[in-house]
């Protein structure tokens, strides 16, 4: 993160350490209950959100959980806790999912006696030093709320609070995470490179489904484990060896889709609750349930279904001029005989007549938004588009397709089997023929 660009926020950090330090001295912590209140509860992340651009949020990955979605993820993994659990967030941030832990911890009528306590339960690392910082002092906050000063203790220093919440990139440096008991964690979802070695992606995937892939990697045998991830990770084609993989290092799991990550970030999300595996694993998860449908036959029986071959910004202009399509020039459930724009490109090219999907769409909205292609010249397609061939090469049946995929089913259906943005090939073969 660009740290001119950071200072904003940093000086709010130290705004939070002033209040702490004043409330310290005089221990006021019950009587500014109306202060503290705001900063336990979400102020953070709506001061970051205001203060830090949206390409900057986006390239860190920096998105935090609101209290709601934080009680929802931890309600099931951290029930019935032992006397000796460690909890750990390896993408801590500002700290909100260690905050729903720490009041699942007991105190003591000293505060220095409840911080010593939550500092060996709690575990947390971030890459922003400002994040660490400010997860301590919101803990240390908490910690006030629900304790009483003791006469004669020392008041603490934040940097000297919570010794296993530290600044550290946990995808290099994973070590420690095998002493904790129960992981809570809702890692970024900015694109990474894959590290050599990864047998599930290649080239960039989510950060959170690399960050998964390390926290079960080294986590202890028997430790529980609950992560907020998107959906994509869940539904899209691309993952399904993460998924096979996260398989063979689990057991216990349990999957429940979420809806929308929160009003500012246009992300849908899922709920994954695990236990680490004493042993390699073969079942089979249920990642998502198949939508009931009367049909006996699908969209896959009648049509071959391939994305589009053209990477714009990355494909070089060479080769010969083809008729081109992107998303942007397809007139909805339109037929289109005559393309204007051209495009030179040597990959492979479609011959019509076939159904153009659009890949992009919301859960709630139209979905599987379709445009019919003509003509005889072969056709270049961009890779946002999806392109369904029809067995019997006819008009008549990319007609019938149209129908299936304005139906209101097929809407119904999409939202309860894929809730990432982006459509799949698999789901499309699979979404059933409806009769019409």
């Amino acid at each position: 993160m660009a740290r001119d660009q950071f200072k904003a926020f940093a000086a709010y950090v130290d705004g939070l350490e002033t209040i702490a330090g004043e409330a310290l001295a005089r221990f006021e912590a019950h009587g500014r209950n109306s202060y503290f209140g705001p900063i336990l509860d979400g102020q953070p992340a709506r001061k970051f959100r205001d203060q830090i651009p949206l390409q900057i949020r986006r390239t860190a990955g920096a998105f935090f959980t609101s209290a709601v979605l934080a009680r929802r993820l931890s309600r099931q993994i951290l029930s019935n806790l032992p006397p000796d659990a460690v909890i750990a967030d390896p993408a801590c941030g500002l700290g909100d999912l260690l905050l729903v832990a720490a009041r699942e911890l007991p105190t003591v009528p000293d505060l220095v006696g409840t911080l010593r306590i939550w500092g060996s339960h709690l575990m947390g690392f971030d890459t922003q030093p400002e994040f660490v910082r400010a997860t301590k002092i919101r803990l240390l906050l908490l910690a006030m709320l629900r304790s009483h000063h003791t006469e004669g203790s020392s008041d603490p220093k934040v940097a000297d609070l919570f010794p296993m919440i530290c600044t550290r990139d946990f995808i290099a440096s994973p070590q420690g995470l095998v002493g904790a008991s129960h992981i809570l964690i809702n890692p970024p979802y900015n694109q990474l490179l894959v590290p050599c070695g990864c047998t599930w992606g290649n080239r960039k995937v989510s950060a959170a489904a690399l960050f998964m892939d390390v926290c079960l990697s080294n986590a202890a045998a028997g430790a529980k484990i609950g992560a907020l991830l998107p959906d994509v990770l869940r539904a899209g084609s691309y993952y399904a060896d993460w998924r096979r993989h996260i398989e063979s290092l689990s057991e216990g799991m349990k999957i429940t889709t979420y809806g929308q990550f929160d009003n500012w970030t246009d992300v849908d999300v899922f709920i994954l609750e695990l236990t680490k595996a004493t042993a390699q694993q073969t079942a089979k998860a249920i990642w998502w349930k198949t939508p009931k449908s009367t049909c006996d036959s699908r969209v896959g029986d009648y049509f071959d279904v391939h994305v589009g071959s053209v990477v714009p910004h990355r494909d070089p202009e060479e080769g010969l001029s083809l008729a081109y399509i992107h998303a942007k020039t397809l007139p909805a459930w339109g037929v289109v005989k005559r393309i204007n724009e051209k495009r030179r490109f040597s990959g492979a090219s479609f011959s019509p007549p076939f159904v153009a999907v659009r890949r992009t769409s919301r859960p709630g909205d139209k979905r599987a938004i379709a445009t019919i292609i003509t003509g005889r010249r072969e056709v270049a397609v961009e890779n946002h588009v999806i392109a369904l061939f029809p067995h019997g090469k006819t008009v008549a049946e990319c007609r019938k397709l149209v129908r299936v995929l304005m139906s209101r089913r097929t809407d119904k259906w999409l939202d309860e089997r894929i809730r990432c943005r982006h459509l799949t090939v698999g789901v499309l073969e699979d979404l059933p023929w409806w009769r019409l």
